[in-house]
């Protein structure tokens, strides 16, 4: 019997364990393990084919996990989406000491949990153990979403947040109407243009052109004649008749990329094609029709220009028919596994090249970071990652500099981190014999058979071994012990001082 199942009360609630083991003498020697080191332990077997899906679906503790039938990349492959998709959850691998690919595995991912098999029943009971201790500061227990929880995804978006469910659901609306132009806001690097090609694509212009132009990339000299064509003579150099993107777009979609760099002089004529939907040709009297959807989009703040009166008031409100805000990558940090995914994929396997991951500890440097430049720059992040280091582990050190200003190696600010030394002889032979010494004389039973006893001594005795069973148990934390002990640690401190019990659990 163990100090923590002598006195139930330290336990805050119970693990739910998701196991994906493929042995099943090793899934009943693990689960009979759990019922008798932590009783009430949820564990729920899943196939190697549906572990992603039930961790997308459902919140886990820890996950249990050792490698299929299959080539020695298949555990590596299964840590590494893991751990991307789910970096806060406990993984702990199965390996096998004669399998050196499946220890190298361990090492390179930077794992302080693992087994080893054959099990050793004391080994998976110190596991077990730790893994109840430190969940027991987490709190309620969340999802670990992995998968696009919205069904309406649109081809070439990848998120899955409540940022991106809201974009995908007002493009569906806004393609449904093949007339009201569309403004649409964010910052550079966001993927406006992708988002005026899914309207378009998702409209019943798709059969016809999509065109784009970049008002800030096209000289102002140009601009004209790019958008509106122009006839022949009409100006120095004007040897044939040219087509303008405008009338390109005729049943199509023309995207008016960085509107806000549009001189006022063609945004005047801009104007006449959204109220008349007609245009004039450079060196034209003659107007032609047109029927073309205007799809805009810029970085700018739109109305402040306004306000300076660098951009007409009349254009302005004609475009915002229907504003679209596309949420910068910041708003939307739990896509940035699944951006990393397809980055991964795009810039090694697609280009044939040695395919590289981001350890855990990677990806959480990338949750911190700002992204003043999006999903741009995340794109050529992996970009240069793949350059570089080809068929490598991408850890902490291998990012750039502007990555790192999170990142402290030795730092555990959250007190989540296991000893490294888990299972080092010193501490793995005193937890052993903690856990395997017999149950001291006073603890046992008592018996009044032999006359009154002394309660308050009692009770002061029965209060001191808890505490000290506590200290024992978190090595010595007394804010982790005064959690377990559902006490707050000043009490806990006055207590251990009003004892003399300082330094008697080590």
């Amino acid at each position: 019997m163990t100090s923590r199942d002598k006195h139930p009360m330290i336990r805050q609630r119970p693990l739910r364990l998701l196991l994906c083991l493929h042995d099943q003498a090793i899934v009943e020697a693990v689960c009979r393990s759990i019922d008798i080191v932590l009783p009430g332990t949820e564990t729920i077997v899943a196939a190697d084919q549906e572990m992603l899906a039930r961790l997308s679906r459902e919140a886990f503790d820890a996950l249990l996990v050792s490698e299929t039938v299959g080539p020695p990349s298949t555990l590596r492959e299964h840590l590494v989406k893991v751990l991307s998709y789910h970096p806060g959850l406990f993984v702990v691998p199965l390996v096998a000491p004669d399998q050196p690919h499946q220890i190298h595995c361990v090492v390179d991912l930077d794992l302080p949990y693992f087994l080893t098999l054959p099990l050793d029943p004391l080994e998976l009971n110190l596991i077990l153990q730790r893994l109840q201790l430190k969940i027991d500061h987490l709190g309620p227990r969340q999802p670990h979403r992995s998968t696009p929880r919205n069904t309406r995804q649109i081809k070439g978006f990848i998120g899955s947040g409540p940022a991106m469910t809201r974009l995908f659901e007002l493009i569906h609306r806004v393609a449904e109407d093949d007339f009201a132009t569309v403004l649409i806001l964010g910052e550079s690097g966001t993927g406006k243009e992708l988002v005026a090609k899914a309207i378009h694509g998702k409209s019943r212009r798709h059969a016809h052109n999509f065109v784009p132009v970049n008002c800030a990339a096209i000289p102002d000299d140009l601009l004209e004649s790019e958008l509106f064509g122009h006839l022949k003579g009409s100006f120095t150099g004007a040897s044939h008749n040219k087509t303008g993107r405008i009338q390109y777009a005729d049943q199509g979609t023309l995207f008016l990329d960085e509107i806000g760099d549009m001189k006022p002089a063609l945004q005047a004529k801009l104007l006449r094609v959204l109220q008349e939907k007609e245009f004039e040709p450079v060196g034209s009297l003659k107007a032609v029709p047109v029927d073309t959807r205007i799809v805009a989009a810029t970085h700018c703040d739109l109305e402040e220009l306004v306000k300076k009166g660098a951009f007409r008031e009349d254009l302005y409100y004609r475009l915002s028919v229907v504003p679209i805000q596309v949420p910068p990558l910041r708003d939307r940090l739990e896509d940035i596994p699944l951006l990393l995914d397809r980055f991964v994929e795009a810039f090694t396997t697609e280009r044939s090249r040695e395919k590289i991951t981001f350890s855990p500890e990677a990806v959480t440097l990338l949750l911190k970071h700002e992204w003043r430049g999006n999903v741009r720059e995340l794109e050529n992040l992996v970009q240069h990652m793949a350059i570089l280091h080809g068929g490598k582990t991408i850890r902490p050190q291998d990012l750039p500099e502007k990555f790192l200003r999170h990142y402290t190696p030795t730092a555990d600010p959250d007190g989540m981190a296991l000893d490294r030394h888990l299972f080092s002889d010193e501490v793995f032979l005193r937890e052993r014999a903690e856990l395997c010494a017999p149950m001291p004389v006073e603890e046992r039973a008592i018996s009044l058979e032999e006359g009154p006893v002394d309660f308050n001594d009692l009770i002061n005795e029965f209060e001191t071994e808890l505490i000290l069973t506590a200290m024992r148990f978190t090595s010595g934390n007394k804010k982790e012990a005064a959690r377990l002990l559902c006490l707050k640690r000043t009490t806990l401190l006055e207590k251990i001082k009003k004892k003399g019990l300082e330094g008697r659990w080590t």
